[in-house]
């Protein structure tokens, strides 16, 4: 189990509205799926995040980003943990709410160039690579920023025909013209950049068609 944010808390930190915000942004944050009222779509989101944390292995003497923080839903198990936690999201506002509420102790950065080179050993990127249509300058920053030896662990969307029928039988039909990208395609161009794939995780269940992959990657080595 990892530490998770309660439909409450998701409803108070969407209580106020923000400017600029629409509810596409919303949708993009995924907050309809954490509070979709199936029970098995609410298991898989977290699902997600409970193979990324155990993946992840984070502890005190570990610093994480998570890149595209988005909600901030895993920063309260990145803390939990002891790390040292970084964020970055093109809208951080809701999950500023979230860490302000908790009282969580996470660095919010504007850009990735206001980390050191090398002072990062993990970064998340969990569903976000497949909303960006030029990947290649965020991955030229992330050998940078990581560590000699760190790691990159993504997650995203297989955007099949079983992920687009369940996204259809999620009432969520002409949703998803966000996603640019599918996670095999995203497994391609992280190992051209010269990541090296330590595993690959196949969700909901290892044996079935996956809907979701958690890829594991090192950084290149010089």
């Amino acid at each position: 189990m990892i530490a998770k944010v309660k439909r409450a808390e998701f409803l108070e930190i969407l209580s106020e509205p923000v400017d600029g915000v629409s509810s596409d942004d919303r949708d993009e944050m995924a907050f309809p799926s954490y509070l979709h009222s199936n029970p098995l779509i609410r298991w898989l989101m977290w699902r997600r995040y409970e193979v990324i944390a155990r993946i992840a292995d984070a502890g005190p003497d570990t610093s994480v980003l998570e890149f595209g923080c988005g909600s901030g839903v895993f920063l309260p198990e990145l803390c939990a943990r002891g790390a040292t936690v970084y964020a970055i999201d093109l809208l951080p506002v809701y999950a500023q709410r979230l860490v302000e509420s908790r009282k969580l102790a996470v660095n919010f950065v504007q850009d990735l160039s206001n980390l050191a080179d090398g002072s990062v050993d993990i970064i998340i990127a969990a569903d976000v690579l497949e909303h960006i249509t030029d990947l290649q300058p965020y991955l030229e920053q992330f050998v940078t920023k990581l560590a000699a030896n760190g790691r990159l662990i993504v997650s995203g969307p297989t955007e099949s025909w079983l992920y687009r029928l369940g996204r259809i039988a999620a009432g969520f039909a002409g949703k998803g013209d966000y996603h640019h990208t599918n996670i095999d395609h995203l497994i391609l161009a992280i190992k051209n950049h010269g990541f090296q794939v330590e595993s690959i995780h196949q969700l909901p269940f290892p044996l079935l068609p996956p809907l979701f992959k958690v890829i594991e990657f090192r950084r290149p080595q010089s």
